[in-house]
This record gives C-alpha cells, sequence and structure tokens, in this order.
C-alpha cells in the first residue's frame, strides 16, 4: 500500500491538469492502471507492452535531469528578471512569478521521483502527498495562465501600444498575479478534501471529484490553449504586415536615393519586433510544448465522460506518455528561450552572474523600445487629439503606480 501510495503519487503529479486521475485511475505498486471506479475488475493491460515500458524507462530516467536543470535554470533566469533594467521591461513580472511557479511544479515532479527512487515513501508523512499534490495542481495552473496574461500583453504591444501603456505596468500586472495566486489557492484547496491520507480518491465525493476535475480541465486546458491559438495567430498576421510596410518603405528609400543621390533618407527601424519576439517564442515554445499532450488528454478526458469508463487504449497511454516528457520540458528550458531570444535578458544576466559590465551604447531596455512606437505613432497622428494626449508607456505606468 505504501508504494502504491508513492507510485499515485508521482504519477498524479506528472499528468496534472487534465487527466482526470483523481477519480480515473490509481497507480498500483507495480505500475500498471487501473480504473478506480470499479475496482473489483481491475485487469492489468499496460506493463505487457514493450514500448509502453520503454517508454516510462525514459520518463524515469530523463525526469529528475528536466527537474534539476529547470530549477537552477528557471532560478536564475527570475533573478534576472527582477533586477534593473529588466525589471521596468513590460511582462518582466510574468516572467519571474512564472519562473518560480514552474520551479514548484517540478520540485512536486522531482520529490515523488526521490521517493519513489530511494524507497524514503513519503506518503507515510502525513499530509505530504496531498501538499505536493495541491502545489502541483496550483502551479500548473499559474504557469498556464501567465503564459496567457504575457501572451496578451505582447498581442497589446502589436495591435494597440496606447492601450498596452495602460496595462501594461508594475500595478496591473502585480494586481493580476496576485488575484491569480489566490483564485488557484481557492479552486485547488478541493484537492486537500477529496484525497485521501494514502492520496486514494475519497469514494464518498465522486460526484465532487468529477467536476473538479472537469473545471480543472476546462481552467487550465481549454480555454488557455483556444486563447494563445487566437492571440498568436493575430500576433502572427500583424506582425508580417508590419513587415509589409517595412518592406515598401525600403523600396521607396531605394527609389528616392537613385533618384536625388544627395538626399538623405531617414532608416525606419522597429523597435517593437524586437520587443515583441522574444515573448512571442515563449508563448510559441508553451504551446508547442504543451499541445501534444493536451490534445491526448482532451480525447481521454472526453472519452471517459461520454462512456462513463476509461477507455485508454495501450498506443494511446505510450503516446501520453511521450508527449509527457516534452510537457515537462516547457517548465524547464524557459531560461534557453530567454538567452536565445532575448538580447537584453543576456546582458543582463551577464552582468548580474558573470560581472560583465554594460555597455552605455547597450543600455536601451524594452520599455524604452516601445517608447518609440508609442511617440512614432503620436507623430503620424497628430490630427487625432485623443492620440495628442498620449504619453511614454514607462512613464504613465510609474505615475499610476506612484498614485496608487
Amino acid at each position: 500500500m505504501i508504494q502504491m501510495a508513492d507510485d499515485y503519487l508521482a504519477h498524479l503529479a506528472g499528468n496534472i491538469n487534465g487527466l482526470s486521475d483523481l477519480n480515473q485511475t490509481i497507480i498500483q505498486g507495480d505500475g500498471c492502471v487501473n480504473s478506480s471506479i470499479n475496482q473489483s475488475s481491475e485487469i492489468p493491460f499496460f506493463m505487457d507492452d514493450p514500448i509502453y515500458q520503454a517508454t516510462l524507462k525514459v520518463e524515469k530516467y530523463t525526469l529528475p535531469v528536466i527537474c534539476v536543470f529547470g530549477l537552477l535554470g528557471n532560478t536564475l533566469s527570475s533573478i534576472t528578471f527582477l533586477k534593473l533594467p529588466l525589471r521596468r521591461a513590460p511582462c518582466s513580472l510574468y516572467l519571474a512569478v512564472r519562473g518560480f511557479s514552474d520551479n514548484g511544479f517540478l520540485l512536486s515532479l522531482l520529490l515523488p521521483w526521490i521517493s519513489s527512487t530511494f524507497d524514503l515513501h513519503l506518503s507515510q508523512v502525513k499530509g505530504v502527498c496531498q501538499t505536493i499534490i495541491f502545489i502541483s495542481y496550483v502551479c500548473g495552473c499559474v504557469s498556464v495562465w501567465l503564459c496567457v496574461f504575457i501572451t496578451f500583453e505582447n498581442f497589446l504591444l502589436i495591435h494597440n501600444p496606447f492601450t498596452a501603456g495602460k496595462v501594461c505596468c508594475d500595478c496591473i500586472s502585480k494586481l493580476s498575479t496576485v488575484l491569480l495566486v489566490l483564485f488557484a489557492l481557492a479552486l485547488y484547496s478541493i484537492s486537500l478534501r477529496i484525497m485521501n491520507g494514502d492520496c486514494s480518491p475519497n469514494q464518498d465525493l465522486t460526484e465532487l471529484t468529477q467536476i473538479f476535475v472537469y473545471t480543472d480541465s476546462l481552467l487550465t486546458l481549454v480555454i488557455p490553449t483556444v486563447v494563445i491559438s487566437v492571440l498568436m495567430a493575430v500576433i502572427a498576421y500583424k506582425v508580417i504586415h508590419i513587415l509589409q510596410i517595412r518592406k515598401i518603405h525600403s523600396k521607396l528609400s531605394k527609389v528616392i536615393i537613385r533618384d536625388n543621390p544627395s538626399a538623405t533618407v531617414q532608416k525606419r527601424i522597429l523597435p517593437i519586433a524586437k520587443v515583441t519576439r522574444m515573448l512571442f517564442v515563449v508563448s510559441f515554445v508553451f504551446f508547442a510544448l504543451n499541445v501534444p499532450s493536451h490534445v491526448v488528454r482532451l480525447r481521454i478526458l472526453i472519452g471517459t465522460f461520454t462512456k462513463g469508463h476509461s477507455t485508454t487504449s495501450v498506443t494511446m497511454a505510450t503516446i501520453q506518455s511521450a508527449f509527457q516528457i516534452l510537457y515537462y520540458l516547457s517548465f524547464s528550458i524557459n531560461v534557453i528561450v530567454y538567452a536565445t531570444f532575448g538580447s537584453n535578458f543576456r546582458l543582463v544576466f551577464r552582468k548580474i552572474f558573470c560581472g560583465y559590465v554594460l555597455p552605455t551604447t547597450s543600455s536601451q531596455v524594452q520599455t524604452e523600445a516601445i517608447n518609440l512606437v508609442v511617440q512614432r505613432r503620436r507623430r503620424s497622428m497628430t490630427e487625432n487629439p485623443s492620440c495628442a494626449e498620449a504619453r511614454p508607456i514607462v512613464s504613465e505606468c510609474d505615475r499610476s503606480c506612484h498614485k496608487s
């Protein structure tokens, strides 16, 4: 029973946000998955498949590497985003908090792995099992919705910088983050009630468990996936449109210089592209690594809901186990994305951890680039009084924060 609880703890922490483990499956000591609704008729059907066994072994040996690397990378990246000058940049607070949230989720994966590998039997310690599962639910939800916030702010920066000047500030970011964390803590406190001391589902609260599972799937799987998909599609369309305009301006500049060699044409830059590139890649990587696992989970969930019992096949379980590794990576490789696509992040990171001195010519941060876009649009729309009163993003946000 102790080994069963430890294995169930590891499985549930790893299949958070979508797969209805609380009332659909129990992990037995030999590793097979069985229905917990009719426990008298369970028969193992996964363990004899060699491909499924291979995916389980890959997951077992890659999980600690993913977790340790992610814990280190997320910690360093969060510290970097909280330091000046990145601290004043859009979405920095979301990215920093997301790093801590991802660490919480990775810890909820690593601790059960340690318990199972070294026979520590953490499930024997009162409250540890439920606490780990609770943390995995909360951190998984917070990470997903922080990515939604990041994508939404990126959409505003491209679509309407004037609105972004009012939304992309510390006050809104702090308030949104606090409300999100409080909501997640309140919602997932239900998991502490519907779990027994050995991490098995409370059979007296089966209906509440089902409502909880479907609500979690809707909030952390369906809605975020749809929202991020739509926003990323709009962002991609707007970026392509901007690049087309830039190409036209470049051709016009060449024509002017050809007809009048003595003329000087001001080079048009797109600072907003530098701002949004990293944020777009962050959203895209999260989306690409999460969607495969989410699709399989959603299919299992719909099949269970329509037929009233688990319909998971060996093939589906194998695919889900493989996609689960990609899902874990989405919480671990963020520092690589930031360092690869964020030039300002690299500069500040090297300054903090490598003693690198920032050159004065490279001290411009993302917020300054956005202000250039706002000012440019303001000059091009001087005939509109509402636009003429626009102010740089950072200044407006700072004033509102000081007033509050």
